[in-house]
């Protein structure tokens, strides 16, 4: 007997492209993607693929967007568990931040790693999915700002020609120390998070845990931010 195509064993096959996508690349690296070893493994023609995906740069687009997107939504839902407490809802963002990463490292690596070589990211499509998790951080930090609980400086005049295109991009109209505030808190996340993902803390046997690194630091800026 036949086996049946894939796409008659998933209804979703657009989901199913993307899926076998993710697995391509947590196994072989995205600069190795291929429609067709994809359409290979999901058992249907190369043109059906096609039908979703009319090229690998369009593919890598949408597995980004995914990406971004499920990583706002992660940040989201720990901010939206801790918003009584300003400096665990700081806390919990960065940590969910790593926990997002360390579980989906493909993800990650995909939209914040080593670039595919000839792919170049259309900014209108990636930008405002690339926006929502920064908009989650910056939130984060405007309630707290708004409650008084936030201790700002005022950026430089040199300073502020990075702030302003960052406020005007995202439509945020509070103070660009906020700004300044999630800009270097991302970078610090962001730095340790992938420190520890590409091994750059553990280069020995037994060289200790990362995490606890990760939460001493963000602790103790969380603290230095926010004013009792």
């Amino acid at each position: 007997m036949a086996r049946p195509k894939r796409s008659q064993q998933h209804p979703d096959l657009q989901t199913a492209i993307k899926e076998v996508a993710r697995e391509q690349i947590a196994e072989h690296g995205a600069a190795t993607l291929s429609l067709r070893a994809i359409a290979r493994e999901l058992n249907i023609t190369a043109p059906a693929i096609y039908n979703y995906f009319p090229s690998r740069d369009e593919l890598v687009t949408a597995l980004i967007v995914d990406a971004y997107h499920s990583l706002a939504a992660t940040l989201a839902e720990a901010r939206d568990a801790n918003h009584e407490d300003h400096a665990a809802s700081i806390i919990a963002s960065a940590s969910a931040y790593r926990s997002w990463a360390l579980t989906h490292p493909e993800q990650y690596g995909l939209i914040f790693g080593t670039p595919i070589p000839g792919y170049h990211a259309p900014i209108e499509i990636t930008g405002p999915a690339a926006a929502e998790s920064m908009l989650v951080l910056i939130q984060v930090l405007d309630d707290a700002y708004q409650d008084g609980f936030l201790r700002l400086s005022e950026p430089s005049p040199a300073l502020l020609t990075l702030l302003q295109p960052w406020a005007d991009k995202l439509d945020y109209t509070g103070p660009l120390g906020v700004i300044h505030l999630a800009l270097a808190s991302w970078a610090q996340i962001h730095g340790l998070v992938s420190l520890e993902l590409f091994g750059h803390f553990t280069p020995y046997p037994g060289n200790g845990d990362a995490k606890a690194l990760f939460d001493t630091e963000i602790q103790t800026t969380a603290v230095r931010m926010v004013m009792e």
